[in-house]
């Protein structure tokens, strides 16, 4: 997969979300901002990362990942990315 095809499975699974992809095949770095992850448990925003993304784990398709959740406060608060 690309970069570009994984970010649009999350931004479409998680509306309005923004994200940040890195990486080739089938290992990926992921940077996910979505005020949806308010209130959750760290555990809780990467099953809704990876719920987004679960037919192409499912399938094969991705492997490795790797990936970082804020809300759209943290994100500015910390400047990751």
């Amino acid at each position: 997969m690309q970069p570009d095809e994984v970010k649009q499975l999350i931004e479409q699974g998680l509306k309005e979300s923004q994200a940040t992809v890195a990486g080739e095949g089938k290992n990926f770095d992921l940077c996910v901002v979505w005020d949806g992850f308010t209130g959750l448990l760290p555990v809780k925003r990467q099953q809704a990362v990876y719920a987004a993304l679960q037919e192409q784990i499912t399938s094969g398709n991705l492997h490795a990942i790797t990936m970082r959740t804020y809300t759209t406060a943290e994100y500015a608060a910390n400047r990751h990315g």
